[in-house]
């Protein structure tokens, strides 16, 4: 009586062995093999195991401190960037005031001079009236509010904003 052949190919060695089959890849393997295929399908689960736990401490920590939530952080920095356009527009027009109003001084300042001469003059002559007074009065006022309230310079809004504004889409 001979023994009934009952070995196959083991898809690893390639040996004509008793084989064991893997119910997951449908593949035959000696028992040495299945050994080291059982391994590996260990340190797989392990490994992912492992990715698992890593996103259970990425949900803790979300739901210990929210405000670290990357869409928190994109609104953080669309706020810093916008604060920064703002920024930078209020100075170019701070400097373009600046300048304007340089020139607004020194025309001011010619008309006050021009002023100052005239009365200066007056004086030397002795040789005023009333209408020399009044006219002195209103023209030191006229520049007066000339440099208060200039009416060369004035601030609008405009109505088209220039900060991008962001909205947020949910879904599921």
């Amino acid at each position: 009586m001979t023994m009934a052949n009952n070995k196959t190919q083991c898809f690893i060695c390639n040996k004509e062995k008793i084989t064991y089959s893997c119910r997951g890849c449908s593949k035959e393997f000696c028992f040495k093999d299945l050994t080291e295929h059982k391994q590996i399908l260990n340190d797989q689960l392990n490994n992912i195991t492992k990715d698992f736990d890593q996103f259970k401490q990425i949900i803790n920590e979300q739901k210990e401190n929210p405000r670290n939530h990357s869409l928190i952080e994109k609104i953080n920095q669309w706020e810093i960037e916008s604060f920064e356009k703002i920024q930078q527009k209020a100075q170019n027009w701070r400097e373009i005031v600046l300048e304007c109003s340089a020139t607004l001084i020194n025309d001011i300042e010619k008309k006050f001079n021009d002023l100052t001469e005239q009365i200066k003059q007056i004086r030397e002559q002795n040789d005023f009236n009333e209408i020399n007074l009044n006219y002195l009065r209103e023209q030191l006022v006229e520049i007066t509010q000339e440099l208060n309230n200039p009416l060369n310079i004035s601030i609008q809004q405009n109505s088209q904003p220039f900060i991008n504004d962001i909205s947020m889409i949910l879904s599921k």
